[in-house]
Formats: structure tokens, C-alpha cells, sequence
């Protein structure tokens, strides 16, 4: 049950945040812009960054209910403080694709730690899953920039930053779905196991791990 939500969470959290409602927020009221953003553009772009994350964390915490796991002391606030500005350090700094790779890659770094008390191999679950989703990041900036390049520069208005987004949000999603659906049927602590040298009821906060 926790493998078959976790795959259909996750693609349909990137497909519908990601894929559809990132583009109608950030693009449906303020239009296409250019590198440099005006401010209701850049505040747009962050409220539907917000959003994804939001039902991404969510979908999670929701996800993990089902093994009756301990949620971890941070919670979704680590994503919201970190995902979104990573986005935007990557947009500026080095122009897109950047901006989808640094988004990708601190979700990945947060979910290694806040998610490392609940696997059996804590250290080889942290390089697993950064590399998760750096390669949730290539396949969805290899298909969607490249549908772009190829197809999409051609539609007009809200199609083209709809397509666009879709063919970057469904490799991706699809990605992370079924990697870690492999990673957690090794991984995932089952009820009524422990790492060696950690108690069951020994509570780990985030900043204890990282």
C-alpha cells in the first residue's frame, strides 16, 4: 500500500502542481516574460512554487501515514524555506535549466535528511537519494526543454508554457515515483525494526540529523 501510494502521489503531485497549475498561476494572469521578471510575475511564480511544494510535502506526510511512521520534527518547513529560493538562486545565478536542478536538488538533500530515521542504511540512503532526484531533474529538463526547443517555442501563450511544463513534470515525476519505489522496498524500516544502535523510540529531530 505505501509503494502504490507513493508512486501515484508523487506523479500525480508533479503532473497536476507542477505540470498544470505551476504555469496558470505563474504564467495565466501576468504573461510571458523574460529573463528579468517584473514583480507580480516574480510574486506569482513564488505563490505557485509555494503550492507545489506544499502538496508535495503533503502528499508525503500523507504517504508515510500509511507504514505508521513518526512524522519528523520540521515537517513541510524546511520546504518552504528551501525549494522555492533554491529555484530562484538557480534562475538567476545561472539561467534555466539551473533553476529546475537547484529546486530538484533541495528537495532531494531535505528529504535525505528528514527522512533517514525511517531506512535501515541511513548513510548509502543519503548519495541514493540526492541522486534521485538529480536524475528527476535531467529527464525532466532533457524532455521538456527539449519538446521546447523542438515544438513548443512555436504554440502560442499559455499552451506553450503548459506543454513545456508538462514534458518537464511527468519524466520527472515518473522518476522519482519508481526509483524510489525500488530504493523503499529495500529501504523502509518496517514496523517492529531498528537500525542497529538505535533505539525504537529514540526521536530524531532535523537538526539533530543534518
Amino acid at each position: 500500500m505505501f509503494l502504490k501510494k507513493w508512486v501515484a502521489g508523487n506523479i500525480a503531485v508533479y503532473t497536476g502542481a507542477l505540470g498544470l497549475l505551476h504555469p496558470l498561476i505563474a504564467h495565466g494572469l501576468t504573461g510571458d516574460h523574460d529573463r528579468l521578471l517584473t514583480t507580480p510575475q516574480f510574486i506569482m511564480h513564488t505563490l505557485s512554487l509555494f503550492v507545489f511544494i506544499a502538496f508535495l510535502a503533503r502528499m508525503q506526510r500523507r504517504t508515510f501515514q500509511v507504514t505508521g511512521k513518526r512524522q519528523t520534527a520540521a515537517g513541510i518547513w524546511p520546504f518552504l524555506l528551501i525549494a522555492p529560493w533554491a529555484f530562484w538562486l538557480g534562475y538567476y545565478t545561472l539561467f534555466v535549466p539551473f533553476d529546475i536542478l537547484f529546486m530538484f536538488l533541495s528537495i532531494g538533500i531535505i528529504n535525505a535528511i528528514q527522512l533517514k530515521p525511517l531506512v535501515k542504511a541511513p548513510a548509502k540512503w543519503v548519495w541514493q537519494c540526492i541522486l534521485g532526484y538529480l536524475l528527476a531533474a535531467v529527464a525532466g529538463i532533457v524532455v521538456g526543454l527539449g519538446g521546447y526547443l523542438l515544438y513548443y517555442k512555436q504554440f502560442p501563450g499559455i499552451a506553450r508554457d503548459m506543454a513545456t511544463w508538462i514534458s518537464i513534470s511527468i519524466p520527472a515525476g515518473l522518476v522519482v515515483a519508481y526509483y524510489f519505489r525500488y530504493i523503499w522496498s529495500i529501504q523502509l524500516l518496517l514496523p517492529g525494526e531498528e537500525v542497529p544502535g538505535r533505539h525504537a523510540d529514540q526521536k530524531v529531530t532535523f537538526s539533530e540529523v543534518a
